[in-house]
Parts: C-alpha cells; sequence; structure tokens
C-alpha cells in the first residue's frame, strides 16, 4: 500500500488558512482587550461630552442608542453627567455614573454602577453592544419605558408655640385644622426628589428606581399650646358636636381650638345666627352711645312687639322692675327689642365692624368667616339686637369678642406668625372705650356669678325659629386672666347648660 504523506510545510499552511477564515468571520469573536477598554472609554467620553451621535455610532444599533440616549438625557432633567469607566473584565467593561439633574426647582445628584460590552459587528469593528440598561441597570432592554424625576412634598411638621408637635393621634380636635396647616404651608419646605421608571402599559404610578433627595419638611409653628388643647380635647371628648376656641387676650393669639367635623362646623369657617350671646355687641353699642349704664332700670317684659313683629324669652324670665345689669345676666330678649329703637341699624354695625373688627377680613392664617353684622331697620333690626335674623357668627369670632372685652382693643385672633402666612392682621377703626369696657366687664361678672363660672362669662342659646327641625345651639363665652373661651354645642333646652359646661371644664383645667 502506497500512503501519500503531505509535506509539514503543507500542514502548516493549512492551519494558517483554517485561523485566517476564522478571523474573517469577526463578529464572532471577542474584541482584543485594548480595543475593548478604547471602545468603552470613547463611547463612554462622547455620551459623557453630550454627543450623541458619535457615541451611538460606537454602538451595536445607532438608531435605537441615539433615542434611547436622547430620551434619558431630555426626560430625566440631566445638568450634566460624569461617566468613569472601571478595569475591564474580557468584553465587560463596568463604569459609574454621576448626573446632576435639576427638576421643579430643585437640585440633586444621581450616583448608580452599569456596564458594557463591547464586541466586534459584521465588519470586524469593536463596537458597544448596545441594550437600554447600559444606560441604567433598571431600564429593561427594548425600549418601551419612561424614565423620569418625580417630586414629593415633604409633609409639614406642625408644632405647637413651644415646638412641641401637633399631631392628629394627639390632638383629634386639631385634625381639621392641622390638615388645613399642612395643605396650605405644604409648599414652604424642600420637595423630596427621586426618579421614577414606567413601562409601556403601566397603570400605576411606576417603579421608584431611585430617591435623590430627602428634601426638607416644611416647619409650621403655630401660636397652638399643646398643653391648652389637650384641656380642650379632654373637656369635649363627650360632646362630639362642640366648637372651642381659647385666645389670649393681650396678643390675639389662639392657644387651642376644637372643630366638630362636621359638613357644617361653626367653628371657623361656618357662621349661623348666635341669637343671645350676641347682646355682648348689643350691650356695647348701648353703653357706648350712653342709652344705658349698667343699673339703668329698663324692665323686662315677658313679651313685646316691634314693627308688627311679638318677641318673647326663651327662658320666660320677666320682671317690671329689672335694671340692665339684671337683664343681661338673665339674657332677656325682650328688654333689648324694646332698646332696639335707641339704635340705628349703623349704630350696631359700626359697634360690631369697627370696635370688635366683625365683617373685617382676617388673616389668621387658616381660611375663617369673620362674622358679619349689616345696617338694617325695622323688625329686622329688633332681630338683630338679639342675633337673630341676618346677623352671623362662629365660634372664633366670638372668642375674640370676649377677647376685646377682656383687654379693651380688638387683636385679631392669630394662628400662625403673620410672617409665615405673609399676611398683615386685620386692625379695627376704634377701641372699646374704657367706660364701655368696664361697663361690659361688670355685666359678665354678674352673669358668672350667677352661673357659677370662674371669671367673667355670658352665655345664651340660638334658637332657629324658622326650622323645627334644627337644634338649638348653645353659646357660652368667658375670660379669666389671660385667657378667652367659647364653646358652640346642641342644646337640649333653652339653657346654654352642655355650652357653659364646656367651658367650666377648660377654665378649671387651665386656671
Amino acid at each position: 500500500m502506497r500512503i501519500n504523506r503531505r509535506p509539514a510545510t503543507a500542514l502548516i499552511l493549512s492551519a494558517t488558512l483554517m485561523a485566517g477564515a476564522a478571523a474573517c468571520d469577526g463578529h464572532k469573536d471577542t474584541p482584543a482587550s485594548d480595543e475593548v477598554s478604547e471602545t468603552a472609554h470613547a463611547f463612554l467620553s462622547t455620551w459623557q461630552s453630550g454627543d450623541l451621535d458619535k457615541a451611538a455610532r460606537l454602538t451595536t444599533n445607532p438608531g435605537r442608542a441615539r433615542s434611547e440616549l436622547a430620551s434619558f438625557r431630555d426626560d430625566t432633567g440631566v445638568a450634566s453627567l460624569s461617566l468613569t469607566p472601571e478595569r475591564a473584565s474580557g468584553d465587560s467593561v463596568p463604569f459609574k455614573a454621576t448626573a446632576r439633574l435639576s427638576y421643579s426647582g430643585s437640585k440633586a445628584t444621581w450616583k448608580y454602577t452599569s456596564k458594557l460590552h463591547v464586541i466586534n459587528d459584521a465588519a470586524g469593528h469593536a463596537r458597544v453592544s448596545w441594550h437600554s440598561y447600559v444606560i441604567n441597570p433598571h431600564l429593561p432592554d427594548g425600549g418601551g419605558y419612561t424614565l423620569q424625576p418625580f417630586a414629593e412634598s415633604a409633609m409639614p411638621v406642625t408644632t405647637d408655640r413651644h415646638g412641641q408637635r401637633l399631631t392628629i393621634n394627639d390632638h383629634p380636635g386639631l385634625s381639621q385644622i392641622l390638615a388645613q396647616l399642612q395643605s396650605r404651608y405644604a409648599d414652604t419646605g424642600q420637595e423630596a426628589l427621586g426618579i421614577r421608571l414606567s413601562s409601556a402599559g403601566d397603570s400605576g404610578d411606576g417603579h421608584i428606581v431611585a430617591r435623590l433627595s430627602p428634601g426638607k419638611k416644611a416647619q409650621v409653628a403655630t401660636r397652638l399650646d399643646a398643653g391648652m388643647q389637650q384641656a380642650v380635647d379632654t373637656a369635649t371628648a363627650k360632646h362630639p358636636g362642640a366648637s372651642v376656641v381659647v385666645i389670649r387676650p393681650s396678643t390675639g393669639d389662639v392657644l387651642a381650638a376644637r372643630t366638630t367635623g362636621t359638613d357644617f362646623d361653626p367653628t371657623l369657617e361656618g357662621v349661623q345666627a348666635p341669637g343671645q350671646i350676641f347682646e355682648l355687641v348689643t350691650s356695647a353699642a348701648l353703653l357706648d352711645h350712653g342709652t344705658v349704664t349698667t343699673d339703668t332700670p329698663v324692665g323686662c317684659p315677658a313679651s313685646t312687639a316691634y314693627s308688627g313683629q311679638i318677641f318673647t324669652n326663651p327662658g320666660h324670665w320677666s320682671s317690671q322692675d329689672a335694671q340692665f345689669i339684671d337683664v343681661f345676666t338673665h339674657t332677656c330678649d325682650t328688654a333689648y327689642v324694646r332698646l332696639a329703637g335707641k339704635l340705628t341699624g349703623q349704630d350696631l354695625a359700626s359697634e360690631a365692624h369697627d370696635v370688635f373688627g366683625l365683617g373685617l377680613d382676617w388673616h389668621t392664617g387658616l381660611t375663617t368667616a369673620d362674622g358679619a353684622v349689616p345696617e338694617l331697620d325695622g323688625g329686622d333690626k329688633a332681630a338683630a339686637v338679639i342675633g337673630r335674623g341676618e346677623v352671623r357668627l362662629n365660634t372664633l369670632n366670638l372668642a375674640s369678642l370676649t377677647a376685646t372685652i377682656q383687654s379693651g382693643c380688638f387683636r385679631q385672633p392669630l394662628f400662625v406668625d403673620p410672617k409665615i402666612s405673609g399676611k398683615e392682621p386685620a386692625r379695627t377703626s376704634h377701641v372699646l372705650p374704657g367706660h364701655v369696657a368696664d361697663g361690659l366687664r361688670t355685666l359678665m361678672r354678674a352673669y358668672a356669678n350667677a352661673s357659677g363660672v370662674k371669671g367673667a362669662a355670658f352665655g345664651g342659646v340660638a334658637d332657629q325659629f324658622t326650622d323645627s327641625d334644627q337644634p338649638i345651639m348653645g353659646w357660652f363665652t368667658a375670660y379669666h386672666g389671660d385667657l378667652a373661651i367659647a364653646a358652640t354645642v346642641p342644646e337640649t333646652s333653652h339653657r346654654p347648660q352642655t355650652a357653659k359646661a364646656v367651658v367650666r371644664a377648660v377654665l378649671d383645667a387651665t386656671t
């Protein structure tokens, strides 16, 4: 048998040709390590510089790469980008990204690590194998996503006058007030900044990729007092329909408040005909115009007529020899109606507006209704002097009335410092004349003595005469030292017994 042997040189040549053939099929081979590093550096450098066209051409899919790189730049608000490659491992090159973002007035730095792979394309050129995760490891490959920053308002921290935090759990009576404070002053803090990924067809808010800035919670310092608020919450615990406001007369600071949690809340925003409690203002007008003094005999008939309307006393007390102090102490409506002819509608409205600040535009730091006493004549005026008809007040207004009597001048109620609200408090054009203030204090001390309440007080009811389905509302107010307290509570009789009990409980706990 004859064996044909190929020369050694032929074998070497054959091996060389085979190796050459393999080299021609370049897209299956991994580039040399120096090519991997050079290509990765070139891609990251051009991406960092903002030359997205050149960066895209260094990838295996220039069209998609250009689109996704541009979306990353434009959608996320990237102001600058720093990309630092690390040591290559085979065809893989990890890199660190530092993106500085500016969004919604906030700035933040986003740092993360990603990686890329370098392969040879069909033409044998080293290229970055394009995948969406090259931009960020959270991105799903193939597009169909939106990567965007988002801002979150940090919930404000509300504190009392001593810096103690106020929460709804600790002070349920403040629930509506704290909610309004947090809503109104949320933008005084710094928003938290983050990055969110939303995929196509995602019905939710998407996936939070990063939280870049924790933000800064707004600090809302109020004039409230946590200890006083606790006393109010305790006093009203068994009276869910009670609304209460406590004011410091010397400053106008609102120290505590309790809202009812109902749609019609008479504490701050709601107003209603106050009934007999408005006789405080009528008494001030009568004293101011010299119509009466505290000991003027005025009488209290069981009924009286004015402009064709008949008025009676809900409490059924009457006395022909009653002095004005007796009329006040027994909240005799008929006596006030008889005295209505001594005042013009303007007299009553001016006393309310110019001295007690009712109807001015109050800037308390919250949304409030600020009372209304229009100029009225005839039977409407007679109804107004006893708080019926078109007169409107709420618990805050009543507490302010009492604070004005105690201090002698109107100081607009304040929940927050005017520097926080950005608005100056309302001011009246007149102070309470000295003899009027002294007269009102004498009257209120007499009422307090008869009622068994500390300090000076006054109370009455408001009966909804036109609608029997509406409850009788008890209004009660008192001052003791530098505290003025007002309460409005549904009653079961024509006496403000529940309202008085609430005010007395607060006074007993705090004085």
